[in-house]
């Protein structure tokens, strides 16, 4: 992804041509376009096990591999859908900015959230939860517990999740560091309900969230 480890550079140095993000004043007279930023989310931890703070960012890029800075609105959600999937765009989640070690998914406009959920697996690397904002017609998702092992990012754990979990009162998206009765850090640690699926030993344990344990890489 050539193009964008160039465009990783530019956003981390001070390069001396930058590309214009799209804005409202690109707009012709009878232009009534309008533009939003486009979703990023930031953590740290140290997810490579090097005993060094990393930085993770999500960011939303187009096919060529450029970060985009503003998506188009659109007035329903099926024409957002269809205009996201002609760009090309899809979120990419990069540790310390190196292009190399990219984890990506298409159609979707961003995370609904990233979490650093700590050592889960004794292996001295912090995992990540995350789920995609996916650009579909369904509100059931899933979570997906990530390790980055030596070969690179691995989904170690998923379970599904309701997308209700994120709405939210006001103007101003939230940055959420657990998941509403989904995932939440209780006593030291982590617990989670799968939202179609869970098995329970005990019949006094139905509905209650779980431990959430993880395998280590290999």
């Amino acid at each position: 992804m050539k193009h964008f480890f160039i465009a990783l550079l530019c956003i981390t140095a001070s390069c001396t041509k930058k590309v214009s993000p799209i804005t409202a004043a690109t707009k012709t007279p009878t232009d009534t376009l309008t533009y939003s930023t486009a979703n990023t989310l930031t953590i740290t931890g140290d997810f490579d096990g090097d005993g060094k703070q990393d930085i993770l960012n999500q960011l939303l890029a187009d096919s060529t591999g450029r970060p985009i800075d503003k998506v188009r609105d659109h007035e329903t959600w099926e024409e957002t859908v269809n205009y996201y999937s002609k760009q090309g765009y899809y979120t990419a989640v990069v540790i310390n900015h190196k292009p190399a070690d990219i984890l990506t998914f298409s159609n979707s406009q961003g995370l609904y959230c990233l979490i650093n959920v700590g050592d889960l697996n004794n292996d001295k690397r912090d995992e990540i939860a995350l789920v995609p904002d996916s650009m579909d017609f369904s509100r059931h998702n899933y979570c997906h517990i990530y390790s980055f092992c030596p070969s690179g990012w691995k989904d170690v754990f998923s379970f599904s999740v309701h997308e209700d979990a994120f709405d939210y009162m006001g103007d101003t998206l939230p940055v959420f560091t657990n998941i509403p009765q989904a995932l939440e850090y209780r006593n030291s640690e982590w617990y989670f309900y799968d939202y179609l699926d869970m098995q329970y030993k005990t019949e006094e344990d139905v509905g209650k969230m779980l431990p959430l344990i993880v395998a280590p890489c290999n």
